[in-house]
């Protein structure tokens, strides 16, 4: 989910597309489910706080879009998101 050279994402397209034009909510939270799994591996195991500064600031960056991704998602569906845990 996080870079796969694989992916092709750019062909596919993105679950907010899908879900609006099939009336699939189940694609957005397989979605969103995916993405929270991925990003608790990155977290585990990429230090994020105690890392060099170029390599925490990209870090953070990607915890904050990560988050911005799953709260909207989570939005989108009613469900309201935690602010921290």
């Amino acid at each position: 989910m996080f870079g796969n050279a694989d992916d092709t994402t750019a062909s596919k397209p993105t679950p907010p597309h899908t879900v609006a034009a099939d009336c699939v909510p189940h694609v957005l939270c397989s979605y969103l489910f995916e993405l929270a799994g991925a990003f608790m591996s990155f977290y585990e195991s990429c230090p994020v706080l105690k890392a060099e500064l170029r390599t925490r600031d990209s870090r953070l960056l990607m915890c904050m879009l990560t988050a911005n991704t799953l709260c909207t998602g989570l939005g989108v569906l009613g469900i309201e998101a935690l602010d921290q845990m």
